[in-house]
């Protein structure tokens, strides 16, 4: 965006629309459409005000059962930008670059299909959400048993 014309009226509030490209699947997160990205952009008399929204349609692997999960992620964003960094009357404020890089910052770590997925089997790999295994379900990370010797210890020199 040009932001010569911002300059001559500060205050002024300049909106913007646009789509996004997919960008090419990095990771576990799939896009199913572009980003839309929509905000505003203003100059205050020493810097610019952005605020910006982008929303898209995912597709993202539940963390405990790993079936796909489709998600419509929406993020809000507002960022301060110093005069300084755009000098010059022809100066321009690449907002398709902003956007995406404010995009890879905001792609949820985890996602669920439901509350109550019960995942996999960490023995068999069955997902135990359509069926029952039969393997025994230990309630104690493996890693923690030196503790419960060291307790069981404790208990019996009371």
């Amino acid at each position: 965006m040009e932001l010569g014309r911002l300059k001559l009226d500060p205050g002024t509030w300049e909106v913007f629309v646009f789509l996004l490209p997919p960008p090419e699947s990095d990771g576990d997160c799939v896009l199913l459409s572009g980003i839309q990205v929509s905000g505003s952009l203003v100059y205050g008399g020493n810097g610019y005000h952005v605020v910006i929204r982008l929303l898209a349609e995912a597709q993202l692997p539940c963390s405990r059962c790993l079936i796909p999960v489709h998600q419509e992620l929406a993020f809000d964003f507002q960022e301060e930008f110093d005069e300084q960094e755009y000098p010059g009357e022809d100066a321009v404020m690449d907002l398709a670059d902003i956007a995406e890089q404010l995009w890879v910052t905001s792609i949820p770590m985890r996602a669920l299909c439901h509350d109550e997925c019960k995942g996999l089997c960490p023995q068999c790999g069955k997902n135990r959400n359509d069926e029952e295994c039969d393997c025994p379900m230990s309630s104690a990370d493996p890693r923690l048993e030196i503790l419960r010797a060291l307790l069981d210890e404790g208990d019996g020199s009371h």
